[in-house]
């Protein structure tokens, strides 16, 4: 057994191997992980600014449709008034119609009358 023990340990190229392809793993990985984060942190910074303009795009759609509203209203105000009007003209020319119609009536009967005398 004494030469056993005053045999010298070595390390064989296998673990050698191992022991570098577990370092150049932890190496790949750490490089790895620092890439991730670095996208993640810029993908973070473009989803705040995107919710920024959205907040924005918002203020300026709800801006807008009021604009559009209070525009319809006046528009159905001035509809409304200009639709009372012609209403109001067709009813005039109907009135003048009918006494047009009575006045025509009465002359014809005068006419008939003046006619028989």
């Amino acid at each position: 057994m004494s030469e056993l023990e005053e045999t010298p340990r070595t390390y064989s190229g296998a673990l050698l191997a191992a022991i570098a392809a577990a370092l150049l793993l932890g190496l790949g990985g750490l490089i790895w992980t620092y890439t991730l984060s670095t996208k993640l942190t810029s993908q973070s910074q473009e989803l705040a600014d995107a919710k920024a303009q959205n907040v924005k795009m918002a203020a300026q759609l709800r801006e807008t449709d009021e604009r559009l509203n209070v525009a319809t209203d006046e528009l159905k105000t001035s509809l409304g008034l200009t639709q009372k009007q012609l209403d109001t003209r067709a009813e005039e020319l109907q009135q003048r119609e009918s006494r047009q119609e009575q006045a025509s009536a009465r002359l014809a009967t005068e006419q008939k009358q003046t006619a028989q005398q």
